[in-house]
């Protein structure tokens, strides 16, 4: 038995979504039927503070501490960027 359900998902993530699909041939049921369970299980099995989240919400005074802020990248930064 299945059941249909219903999302609303921007569309950046509709047209990444699509492209995936139709590259690796996989109906876009069985990915989010995969992605949701693969989602549930690692919040299920794994501690919080693994988990990364995808966004980060802040709010508008941090935003604008960040953009303004005049600072160096870290060399932890300049190593990540100039790996091959």
């Amino acid at each position: 038995m299945t059941t249909q359900v219903s999302a609303n998902i921007s569309n950046e993530t509709k047209i990444i979504f699509e492209n995936f699909s139709n590259k690796s041939g996989q109906k876009k049921g069985f990915i989010i039927e995969q992605a949701l369970l693969h989602y549930i299980h690692a919040q299920q099995e794994l501690p919080a503070d693994i988990i990364i989240p995808t966004s980060v919400t802040v709010s508008q005074k941090v935003y604008e501490d960040i953009i303004m802020a005049d600072r160096e990248p870290t060399e932890a930064l300049r190593k990540l960027m100039s790996e091959d």
